[in-house]
């Protein structure tokens, strides 16, 4: 097959380990991956809140999304609930509280925290060719998970929840009546966010192959043309300079279309 210019849109994990597998060199893919790391914070209501019903995500705040004075903190946000996701974000503490919790399924809700991360991780190839991600949560991104969650126990507990918890795998369940909730927060701070402690999720998977002004710095220029090949373009979140503070969605979307149209004039 030949072409005149080829699409890369492959993700963020893909994306780089494709660009590898074809020959390029440069030192900046895989580099830079960004994944708003995310968990949770539940809460039982006296009424049914049918979780899995309704619209998917209908709330939503930036109260902190700047903790440092720099843009990096976490936003809050709802989504709809089913099992599969409510265990995710669930610590696991024995069949019988996993069959507790499924039975209170209907009387559930949360509150998502999704933290903007400062700093990254990184995509290699391994020796079969296929991606391998290297991630840790900083201390730094950690300070603001830890604030996030803290920010989400007080806004479940302000709507009315009986009892909450957080993800933590050794975390309280605090029920209303039997102590304040300042109290399940200092608690919760002092809790880690290392592996096998706190659930948590990679959610939005960003940057590994990001648009720049220098070769030295990027994979791609700002037209999503990589440095190496010209008519090679990426059109995806692994174009992303840095970690984005909000979804995605439409930031793929408008970069997608600015590399089709400039490649279309180009072409």
């Amino acid at each position: 097959v030949r072409a005149r210019a080829v699409v890369v849109a492959a993700g963020s994990v893909q994306t780089p380990a494709l660009l590898r597998r074809s020959g390029l060199t440069n030192p900046n893919i895989g580099r830079h991956l960004h994944l708003h790391p995310a968990t949770g914070v539940w809460g039982v209501f006296a009424e049914e809140v049918r979780p899995w019903e309704g619209g998917m995500q209908t709330r939503y705040s930036t109260e902190h999304a700047d903790l440092d004075g720099r843009g990096y903190g976490v936003i809050y946000e709802t989504a709809a609930t089913n099992p599969a996701t409510a265990v995710s974000f669930m610590s696991w503490t024995g069949g019988r509280a996993h069959l507790d919790r499924m039975r209170a399924l209907p009387h559930l809700g949360g509150v998502g925290v999704i933290t903007r991360d400062r700093d990254s991780g990184e995509v290699r190839v391994g020796r079969d060719g296929e991606p391998v991600v290297h991630y840790r949560l900083s201390p730094y991104d950690a300070v603001h998970l830890r604030a996030g969650i803290a920010g989400a126990a007080r806004i479940v507990e302000a709507a009315g929840a009986l009892r909450l918890w957080s993800g933590h795998q050794r975390g309280p369940v605090w029920e209303r009546g039997t102590g304040s909730i300042d109290e399940f927060v200092r608690h919760v701070e002092t809790l880690g966010t290392a592996p096998g402690q706190v659930a948590m999720a990679a959610l939005h998977i960003m940057g590994a192959a990001r648009m720049g002004g220098s070769a030295a710095t990027s994979v791609a220029r700002p037209d999503g043309a990589t440095w190496e090949v010209p008519n090679l373009v990426l059109a995806d979140a692994s174009t992303f300079p840095g970690s984005l503070g909000v979804n995605p969605m439409i930031s793929v979307e408008a970069i997608a279309y600015m590399s089709a149209q400039r490649l279309a004039a180009a072409l």
